[in-house]
């Protein structure tokens, strides 16, 4: 959404560059194009530096019809179908559960990724890497109980736990581009994709290595060691022994 407000904005300042340097190279309109910094033309062309010190420092030079807005616009913008853009993705998680300890070990993770047209790939990584590493944290770790008396029962980090480099592997990212036909460039959302998916992803990987155990089965996050053991237990006490992976 904010990258079609600044095509857009963009595209209404390239018209208005393009009118400037055009009466800067002695031509008309339609015979320059704005593009790598520089308005080009024919015989010459000129920078949008060049442009802009004249709007700003000699606009009385320019002629009546130049654009009174100048150099600043503030551009609104609305998809084709506004019912919001949306990614799609897939999360597999290969874990290791200790049914003596309850301790779950993520051993593997890969994500395909459908976020249309990356505009920034690094950032899209960046995206995803965080919100995978806030998935394993709503997954295992992170978790706000509170007493009777509505009194929070984890106000530091010292009870409130946060997955650390330790905690979140490499992850594996797939990209597809299948481009939106309703939004500028053909872009999707992807913010949301790397954390919404890894809560789901881990705990049926938890559940699918208790298999073995009987019936134990973790319905609620996070998957702390204290209910994986309690889930043990009410499965079948009399097991448990040995390392669950799946």
């Amino acid at each position: 959404m904010a990258g079609g407000a600044v095509s857009q904005a963009c595209k209404e300042i390239s018209r208005r560059a393009a009118e400037i340097g055009a009466w800067l190279l002695k031509t008309d309109t339609g015979q320059v194009s704005v593009r790598e910094g520089m308005v080009i033309g024919p015989s010459g062309s000129v920078t949008l530096g060049e442009v802009a010190r004249i709007w700003y420092l000699r606009p009385q030079d320019l002629p009546a019809n130049v654009n009174p807005g100048g150099l600043e616009v503030t551009a609104g913008y609305k998809p084709e179908r506004d019912s919001g853009t949306f990614s799609y993705g897939a999360h597999v998680a290969l874990v290791a559960v200790d049914p003596e300890i309850g301790e779950v070990e993520i051993l593997d993770y890969v994500i395909v990724e459908d976020g249309g047209q990356l505009v920034n790939p690094m950032v899209v990584d960046g995206q995803i890497y965080g919100g995978v590493a806030q998935g394993i944290g709503t997954a295992l770790y992170e978790e706000m109980p509170f007493d009777a008396a509505g009194q929070p029962l984890a106000s530091t980090f010292a009870d409130y736990l946060l997955p650390g480099a330790t905690e979140v592997p490499q992850p594996r990212i797939l990209h597809m581009e299948t481009l939106s036909p309703y939004t500028e460039f053909g872009v999707k959302g992807i913010g949301e994709g790397g954390a919404i998916a890894p809560p789901a992803a881990i705990a049926n990987a938890v559940n699918d290595a208790l298999r073995p155990l009987g019936a134990a089965e973790l319905l609620h996050s996070p998957i702390t060691p204290r209910r994986v053991l309690e889930s043990i237990a009410a499965a079948d006490p009399s097991r448990g022994s040995g390392e669950a992976r799946r």
